[in-house]
């Protein structure tokens, strides 16, 4: 199965991610991170930042979840994801029955206050046209499966709340 943790820049998908994939590996299961920032490395890394190469970055994560998926592992992609129509899509393509969209949801200064690599301030600048939630739209997801804010429990805490849900959905069974 496949969560995707979605949300603004610098929210803590990427911390969440980690964390709870060590959780789960800890316990003994299959299970991989696809980072939106790591895409870029390697598989998207002839792609920008505009909504139409965000939107292509997250298609073919999903389609490699899905790889994973029918491999028999559980894939936690930590993506911006900023539009409802592609996060749609790649429920689409990895299945609805095994995709859980956990949305990180947390406040533009909580995200400035951990953002590292400056990009709030120099959207703000003017220097980057098309960042989530500043410059340009983030669609804040309507029905997501689990809604999980760092800004106010801890990190640990957002692992333990989607560990219950995964459990609860019977995607992990003892």
């Amino acid at each position: 199965m496949t969560v995707l943790l979605t949300g603004l820049t610098a929210a803590g998908k990427r911390e969440i991610a980690y964390k709870l994939e060590r959780r789960l590996f800890d316990e003994n299961r299959l299970v991989k991170v696809l980072d939106g920032q790591n895409m870029r490395l390697g598989l998207s890394r002839d792609l920008a930042f505009s909504a139409a190469h965000r939107s292509e970055n997250l298609r073919r994560a999903s389609e490699v979840a899905r790889l994973f998926n029918e491999a028999g592992n559980i894939c936690i992609c930590s993506f911006v994801a900023p539009h409802e129509e592609i996060r749609a899509k790649a429920k689409q393509v990895i299945g609805e029955e095994r995709f859980l969209e956990v949305h990180v949801d947390v406040s533009l200064d909580y995200c400035k206050s951990r953002d590292k690599r400056g990009f709030y301030e120099k959207a703000l600048k003017g220097e980057i046209r098309d960042l989530p939630g500043v410059t340009t739209p983030f669609d804040v997801p309507i029905a997501p499966d689990l809604r999980v804010s760092p800004d106010s429990i801890s990190m640990d805490e957002c692992v333990a709340q989607i560990v219950a849900l995964l459990e609860e959905r019977g995607f992990l069974t003892p």
